[in-house]
């Protein structure tokens, strides 16, 4: 019997099968290049729409609340007490500086204080002394002054009174006593001439007793005359007398005025006494603040955290025990624990019109993207946008642009995150 060598249908020649309806395999490679290319403009696509949507902010970096504990004057630090990584509570103490010095300052203060407060009391008890001194001696004053016046007035009143009733009565007594002697030498004349002529037998017996009397009423009324003169002499001696006793009164006047405005002068003195007493005031009240400043120096020499949180390497992580610090000098640093943190980043000027407060923003930190093709997104906004721009060089290149300083505020979503780590930001300027 013959065999056939016909290849069965189906088969091909070697023993192998041939699919029925099979595809060339460049078709699949096809697909897959045609899955691939719109797969890559699905992405360009949305990485065009993401680029005009966002904005990528620079320089950013997680920001924490960092306190610096520095020293408040120029001391030695006796010891520091925490290292990096020790965890502090608000309040606690960091560091002990010298306190020898300081102590002595307050003890210093302190005297000086004592020493103005007793000055002080001092002025204060001269000044009411002095101010009831004072009252009372212008007090006497004024009524010496007011008794001399009444004194003064009562005098002059009296010699008025007398000059009204004796009008110049020294001088008509005098003119009168002058007109009896006249009359008197004339009636002698007469009586020695009568006289004469009685000798020579001219006259009478009776013409001569007639002028011998009326030579003797004529030295009578010049008795009278001259007894009258001495009376007004009297009278105007005790009228001199009242002139006396007025220009004494004056003189008495003048001096309660002098001693008045004495004691007034005196009173000057209480002014001066005041300027004293407040000028000592001042100084007490330096003394105070100066002792209040001592005693805050002397509590500063225990450095304290003013935050709850945990010591970093700052720029005091160096300084070490019996070391020299000057004022202001950085000892410890400290991380706020309990302040959430915050991306502080930048933004170029060009997008200041269209970065807003309360816009969303992506982040992506690097450090949460160690493994490889794993993306870890967190979301924030825009928590603050700087009011001024800063002047910082641009990435890979050497000129200088003016950025805009951003806060970002985000949520961890309880991933471990660092303060000081880098991130990548994207801010979503659409709304």
């Amino acid at each position: 019997m013959a065999v056939s060598t016909r290849p069965v249908r189906g088969t091909r020649a070697g023993g192998r099968e041939e699919k029925k309806g099979g595809r060339p395999w460049w078709h699949y490679a096809i697909l897959v290049c045609a899955l691939l290319v719109l797969a890559g403009m699905v992405w360009g696509g949305h990485a065009i729409w993401f680029a005009l949507t966002h904005v990528r902010a620079s320089y950013a970096r997680v920001t924490g609340l960092v306190v610096t504990v520095a020293a408040k004057s120029d001391t030695r630090v006796r010891q520091v007490l925490v290292t990096t990584g020790n965890e502090v509570a608000g309040g606690q103490v960091v560091a002990a500086l010298d306190q020898a010095g300081l102590q002595a300052e307050v003890e210093r203060a302190e005297a000086t204080l004592e020493a103005r407060k007793v000055e002080l009391a001092r002025s204060e008890r001269e000044l009411v002394l002095t101010i009831s001194e004072t009252a009372a001696s212008i007090e006497e004053a004024e009524a010496q002054l007011a008794a001399a016046s009444a004194r003064l007035r009562q005098s002059e009143a009296e010699m008025k009174m007398q000059a009204e009733q004796q009008p110049d009565e020294v001088r008509q007594a005098s003119a009168d006593l002058a007109a009896s002697r006249s009359r008197m030498a004339d009636a002698k004349a007469r009586l020695q001439r009568a006289e004469k002529l009685r000798a020579e037998g001219a006259v009478s017996a009776q013409s001569l007793d007639a002028a011998r009397t009326e030579y003797e009423t004529a030295q009578a009324v010049v008795e009278s005359a001259e007894a009258a003169l001495e009376v007004a002499k009297a009278r105007d001696y005790r009228s001199q007398i009242r002139q006396q006793a007025v220009a004494t009164r004056q003189a008495e006047e003048l001096q309660a005025r002098a001693e008045l405005k004495s004691v007034e002068t005196r009173g000057r003195r209480v002014a001066l006494i005041e300027q004293q007493v407040l000028a000592r005031r001042a100084a007490v009240a330096e003394a105070e603040a100066e002792l209040a400043a001592a005693r805050v120096r002397l509590s500063d020499a225990a450095l304290r955290s003013p935050i709850t949180g945990v010591v970093v390497r700052g720029f005091g992580h160096s300084v070490k025990d019996g070391e020299v610090v000057v004022k202001g000098q950085p000892i410890v640093t400290v991380l706020a624990t309990d302040v959430p943190f915050w991306i502080a980043a930048s933004v170029s000027e060009l997008y200041a019109a269209r970065v807003k407060e309360g816009q969303p923003v992506l982040i992506k930190i690097e450090a949460l993207n160690r493994a490889w093709l794993r993306t870890r997104w967190l979301h924030g906004r825009v928590e603050k946008v700087g009011a001024a721009t800063e002047f910082q060089a641009a990435e890979g290149s050497p000129w200088i642009i003016q950025q805009i300083p951003i806060k970002i505020e985000f949520d961890p979503e309880g991933e471990p995150v660092k303060h000081g780590a880098t991130c990548r930001v994207w801010i979503d300027i659409r709304e």
